[in-house]
């Protein structure tokens, strides 16, 4: 393995780690672009000393030494099996009143723990979905009133969050311009309930992606292209309702969502609940919610591709060093060839 590979390593384990989850050998060949199936990567990790130090692989997870020791490997292997059933219990959950949503939409997914398998007990389930222009904030009218509805006539549903909703030029806006690794990561682990031809359209409009998650973002790119029904792939930009409508219900219901987002902004601080404080990005063709944990976790991948641009530079600068070298030399034995004739 390349030293780039390693930090990778290390950093995807941090990560794993920060949301209380472990990462297995398969997410970390597809993260981290290893060219090696799980059997040589296990190999690499017991032939390499500091590697072998610091992390112990268990039933195909790599789990950190200093972790392992303290909460026990069987018990963290135990854990991230119930929490991986748990989110696959609640994506069923999450698609039966996904389907509910599809009228007015480009595409429903769900986002969040659940999309990376690693729903805590009682973990919310997060949507993120791409309205029609001018139509979003009809469409957060709309889904508020049945995820209520929903959750009263379904006691176990868990919490039904809406925490990135856009609309579709919003959508194509923002995947067309770089964004940070996080942005990428979230985008590509999104499950997909409807719209996968309208997805794939957006992951298309986003080919930076594949500079931080090369072989992840090829994969959804084939997985999404697959055998799209006619009609389902969008073309361009669709109209939704007035541009006068939406404006109108994002300054009533946006208002509203600010006032209910401060006050659990207070209870979540009484309750020293500090990295699910969240900050409300709010406006016309976007609602998006951001923790203080998901900041945190933007710190770390944003460190992460700093430093493969900063080995890049590094390689790159060695390269150019290595052909002036090789011209100088080239140059030196032309003058003496001159000399002697």
């Amino acid at each position: 393995m390349t030293e780039k590979q390693i930090r990778d390593i290390e950093t995807f384990c941090q990560i794993a780690r920060e949301n209380g989850a472990a990462i297995s050998l398969r997410e970390l060949i597809g993260l981290a672009a290893i060219d090696l199936s799980e059997h040589q990567l296990e190999g690499a990790f017991l032939s390499d000393s500091k590697m072998s130090s610091r992390f112990l692989l268990e039933s195909g997870f790599v789990l950190e030494r200093s972790v392992a020791a303290e909460r026990g490997a069987l018990q963290i292997v135990e854990e991230e099996r119930r929490r991986r059933e748990r989110s696959r219990a609640n994506l069923i959950k999450a698609s039966r009143f996904g389907r509910v949503l599809t009228r007015g939409t480009v595409f429903v997914s769900v986002s969040g723990a659940n999309s990376y398998l690693v729903a805590r007990q009682n973990e919310d389930i997060d949507y993120f979905c791409v309205t029609k222009t001018n139509g979003m904030w009809a469409f957060m009218l709309k889904t508020l009133i049945l995820a209520r509805i929903h959750r009263l006539a379904n006691k176990d549903v868990p919490e039904l969050c809406f925490s990135c909703i856009m609309d579709e030029e919003w959508a194509f806006q923002t995947f067309r311009a770089r964004q940070p690794p996080i942005f990428a990561r979230d985008a590509l682990a999104a499950k997909v309930i409807r719209g996968n031809g309208a997805y794939h359209g957006l992951l298309e409009q986003a080919p930076w992606m594949e500079d931080y998650f090369p072989i992840f973002y090829r994969m959804r790119l084939r997985e999404t292209g697959l055998d799209e029904p006619e009609g389902s792939r969008s073309d361009g930009v669709e109209r939704g309702s007035s541009a006068v409508l939406n404006s109108f219900l994002y300054h009533i219901l946006g208002s509203f969502l600010r006032l209910k987002s401060w006050a659990l902004n207070r209870e979540l601080t009484k309750a020293e609940r500090h990295s699910s404080i969240f900050k409300t990005k709010i406006g016309t063709g976007h609602f998006i919610y951001e923790s203080n944990r998901y900041r945190n976790l933007r710190a770390i991948y944003e460190e992460l591709a700093e430093g493969a641009s900063r080995q890049s530079r590094k390689e790159g600068g060695e390269r150019g060093f290595a052909a002036s070298d090789e011209d100088g030399v080239g140059d030196e034995q032309k003058a003496n060839a001159g000399f002697q004739a």
